[in-house]
């Protein structure tokens, strides 16, 4: 009788162990949901890139306020929603170290960008990802009146990577 139930024991561990499935984990490889390109450029010189002092970005109706990652010299990636068909930003120049208040110093404009989405799925561990079509962005002068940005350009109008800029600023 102890010769079966080792037996036994031994054939329930090994049922358990070839049952269990791997993790479903998405692994950092896998392309995302991109972030849009934004490259700065000199006004006077459009082929010179140039890098906006202090810029702070801040989404529309969002309480918070920060500079985005991935910031270079002369680039930001910036995200966009994904549950709705536009993003408003209000880009500001000379920002205060400090976080925003009523009276924020610097100037400030107002992009809005508007596209369709494009569900795409990956698989069970990444689920989907969202590519935009059809870019385009209007700008608006901030609550100053004064204006920083003085022309935008869409250089591609699918966000579906980010090995590219998708979009010119000249200030």
């Amino acid at each position: 009788m102890k010769r079966y139930s080792g037996t036994l024991v031994f054939l329930l561990a090994l049922v358990m162990i070839l049952s269990c499935q791997r993790d479903d984990i998405c692994p950092a490889s896998t392309d995302t949901t991109p972030l849009l390109i934004i490259r700065f450029y000199e006004n006077q010189d459009p082929f010179d890139l140039k890098a906006p002092q202090n810029l702070r970005i801040q989404e529309t109706g969002n309480d918070t306020s920060f500079v985005y990652y991935r910031y270079s010299q002369d680039s930001i990636a910036i995200p966009l929603r994904t549950d709705q068909d536009l993003s408003e930003f209000v880009f500001t120049l000379n920002a205060s170290d400090t976080s925003a208040t009523d009276a924020e110093p610097g100037i400030a404009d107002t992009l809005v960008f508007s596209y369709g989405r494009e569900q795409e799925y990956l698989n069970r561990a990444c689920a989907f990802r969202v590519n935009y079509v059809g870019l385009k962005a209007t700008l608006s002068d901030g609550p100053s009146g004064e204006d920083w940005i003085e022309d935008i350009q869409i250089e591609q109008a699918n966000v579906e990577n980010e090995n590219q800029a998708h979009v010119s600023i000249f200030f």
